[in-house]
Order: structure tokens, then sequence, then C-alpha cells
């Protein structure tokens, strides 16, 4: 008896550590099977409009390309992922149904693109996307267009609403105010549309400056499918390892070039001058939206492989960091941006390429009220590379009479990607200046702030005729 009871009693523990090993088993198939399941995939809705028939519009204010340019878009953020909504001509309810159903789709965390080409109008310092059936009006009559049209900030907070990860908007309306005008008080801006104030998690690309009018085509002779803005754009949207900022820059550069190419009726050049503007206002690291090349994708190694101090080169590179406002030209394998620009005047213009033109008769001018303070310029390599010194042209040196009406830089401090600083005290005087760097820095980017200056003895603006970076690729 006594056997046989320990026998059974044998048996039960057999039992019970095969059910909780069997147990065990499942639990871990379970958890494999969740680790093996795809994460929850990036969603990515869009809406693109183009209007270019305007009913009640003179025949002038027609638009050609407007309605191609909402397909081609739509057709290609398509190619990348996005579920997209397209509506073409649509009057001011059905633009604001479009709008509602994009919007309702979105959930915090998407990705979300909202693209318009046609007519707008900037009023009081606010830009409107003008519907198709936008109402005939004489000049004065502000409020009945702002109520017929739909105002950016409003297409924004909508945006804002749904806590998406991150929102581009692009505008191609940026063409001339298509309101008749008479010798009075006109509607709104002459050509282009305003400077809007940067918003919170948006990316805004327009079609061209501030003030600037954005080309339907090229010419009278122009047959392409696309305004000059789009055809670039929807080409670059496409390219991997571009996040959005390259992806702005290399649109701006493409298009300025491509307008200077315009004609008139008579086939004549009639250069004309589009550079795109854009806001950058996103969080979170660069946003690639057709994804990166397989040469360019960071593999993460296996644990055991991990080096516990990655080499300098090989470390995270970390974001080149930018502002609402700034304006940046390729220079080869460098992007050069700055914080603010001061306006074309005397037939001059001072943008971020004047920096490593050859002429030393340009120059880079700041456009912020004061004296050029805490104003910046940021070069930034496609990859890592060791500086080892600066190259500096300080002032406006067209002549020594400019040199001297204009501030020049006394005191600048270079901040390197990796977190090193250093800070130069630079002469007061024509000619070219060498910065030698005590030890090479190895960096991504290099970003120089204006800490003082010598004032000028007429204006305020801060020039620099030339920067350069002297360095080597790391190998």
């Amino acid at each position: 008896m006594h056997e046989a009871m320990e026998k059974l009693r044998h048996f039960i523990q057999s039992v019970r550590i095969a059910s909780r090993t069997l147990l065990m088993a499942v639990a871990w198939l379970v958890l494999a099977g969740l680790a093996a399941t795809p994460a929850a995939a990036e969603r990515r809705i869009a809406l693109a409009i183009g209007n270019d028939l305007y009913p009640n519009l003179p025949a002038d204010r027609q638009l050609k390309k407007a309605a191609n340019d909402a397909t081609t878009i739509a057709a290609t953020l398509k190619s990348l992922g996005f579920e997209v909504i397209v509506g073409t001509n649509l009057g001011r309810q059905a633009m604001i149904d479009k709008l509602a159903e994009f919007t309702a789709r979105l959930q915090p965390g998407d990705t979300a693109a909202l693209f318009f080409a046609g007519h707008g109008v900037a009023i009081a310092g606010v830009n409107y996307l003008v519907p198709s059936d936008v109402p005939a009006v004489t000049e004065g009559a502000e409020a009945r267009v702002r109520g017929a049209s739909l105002a950016e900030p409003d297409l924004i907070a909508e945006l804002q609403a749904k806590s998406v990860r991150v929102a581009l908007l692009v505008i191609d309306a940026c063409r001339d105010n298509p309101f008749p005008r008479a010798a009075g008080r006109s509607i709104g801006n002459t050509r282009g549309l305003a400077d809007a104030r940067p918003a919170r998690g948006i990316f805004t690309l327009y079609s061209a400056g501030i003030g600037q009018t954005a080309l339907d085509r090229l010419g009278g002779r122009d047959a392409a499918h696309n305004s000059v803005f789009t055809r670039v754009f929807a080409e670059q949207l496409k390219r991997p390892d571009l996040h959005l900022g390259d992806l702005a820059v290399e649109v701006r550069e493409r298009v300025a070039a491509l307008a200077l190419q315009a004609t008139d009726e008579q086939g004549q050049p009639a250069p004309h001058e589009q550079t795109p503007a854009y806001y950058d206002q996103t969080l979170g690291g660069r946003i690639y939206l057709a994804g990166l090349s397989s040469a360019n994708r960071i593999e993460q190694p296996e644990t055991k492989f991990a080096s516990a101090s990655p080499e300098p080169e090989r470390a995270a590179r970390t974001s080149r960091p930018g502002a609402p406002g700034e304006s940046c030209a390729r220079n080869g394998a460098e992007t050069y941006c700055v914080s603010s620009v001061l306006k074309p005047q005397f037939g001059n213009s001072y943008g971020a390429q004047n920096l490593f033109n050859a002429s030393s008769a340009t120059a880079w001018v700041e456009g912020r009220d004061g004296n050029g303070v805490g104003e910046w310029i940021t070069v930034e390599f496609d990859a890592v590379r060791l500086v080892k010194s600066i190259h500096v042209q300080n002032g406006y040196q067209k002549n020594n009479d400019i040199f001297r009406k204009n501030n020049r830089v006394r005191q600048l401090r270079a901040v390197f990607s990796q977190g090193e600083t250093q800070t130069f005290s630079l002469r007061d005087g024509l000619g070219e200046e060498v910065l030698t760097l005590p030890t090479p820095v190895r960096a991504y980017w290099v970003k120089f702030i204006i800490e003082d200056v010598w004032a000028g003895n007429k204006y305020t603006d801060t020039a620099i005729s030339k920067l350069l970076v002297g360095s080597e690729r790391v190998q």
C-alpha cells in the first residue's frame, strides 16, 4: 500500500512539472509571436487640392496647371505610402468638406501632408487660399474675400489639433493677386503671399518667397504638364536620403534656376525671380518621406559586437540647429544656412550663397533689427569632417567706403556638432583672415554665432563677405 501511494505521489509531481513546462513553453511562444509581429506601420494621410478654373474671375486670371499639380503630387505621395484625398476646381464648401474628410482620418502620431495649388491672396498679413467659386469683387472688399476663402492659420490649427507627428503644408499659391485692381485701393498684397508666422509642429513650404510670384509656366511655349514649382517638387519628393530640410533646399535652388529660364509670349528671355521659402517647426529628428537608401541606412549591431565607446566619426549624427525664417544655399558637399537676410536693394542681394562665391564684391548681410549680435551662420557637411581652420573676409568688402559704412564682426563663436565651442576675435580690416583651430575637431556641422560687432558709420547691418571652413574628410 505504501509503495502504491509513493508511485501515485511521484506521478502527480511529474504531471505538475510537465504542466509548468508546458505553460512556460506556451508563454514563450506567445511572447515570441508578439515580438515577431511587426509594429503598427506609420500612417500617412494626404490631401491635394488644385484649382485653376475661376468662373467669376477675368480670363487672364485663369490658371493652366494647378489641377495637374494636385493630381501629380497626389500620385507621388501615394507612391510614398500615403493615403491620398484629391480634389480639383473645388468651391469653398467642397474644400471644407475635403479638409474635414482629411482631418477625420488623422490620428495622433500620423504623418500628414496638405498640398494646395491655385490662387492665393494676402490680406492684413494673413494668407488665404482662394476657392474656385470665389465671387467677383471690387477693390477694397477684403471682408468678402476673407469670408469666401480659407485662411492658412485655420488649416494649421486643424492639423495641430490632431497631434500628428509631423505635418507638411505645401502652398503653391503665390501668384499675382487674382482680383481686379483699379486706381484705388486693391484687395490684399499686389503680388505674392505674406510672411506667415511659423507654426509649431508644421513644416511649411511655399512655391515662392515673400512678395514673389510663382510661375504657372515658363512662357507661352511651355507645354510641361506642371507648374515650375511642382515639376521640381514632385521629382525631389521621390528622392531617398533627403530629409525635409534638404528637400526644401534642393527645391529652392532648382526652382530658382529654372525660373531664370522663363520667356515672354514671343519666346524672348524674361528671367523671373522665384525662390521657394520654407519654415521648419517640427521636432523629433529628421523626417525622410522617401526613406533612406540601403547605403545610408544605419544598421543596429548585435549587442555582443557593440562598442562601449564608439569612435567619434561613428557616433550618432546630431541634427543641424535650424530656425524659422532661415535661408540656405548649397556649396558642393556643404549646406550653408543663415538666420536672416537683408532684403535686396540697389540691385544687390545678400543671401547665404555670397559667403562662398568667388566675388569679393558681394556679402551676406543679416536682416534683423538691431546690430546683428545673435545672428548666425551654419555650415553642414554631407559627412563627418575634420575641421582645421576657418577662412573669413570680414564685413562688406566691396570697397573701403562700404566696408566702413556697415557693421563688421568683432567676436565670433563656433559651436561644433559634437558639443565643442571656440570663440574667435576678428580683426577690423579688409582682406582674408585665417582662424586656425588649436586642435582639429570632428564635426557634421559648425554654427557660427555673432557675439560682438565693430559698428559701421552709417548702417547697423552686420556683413561677412566670405566664410569658408577648411576641413578634410574623415577616413
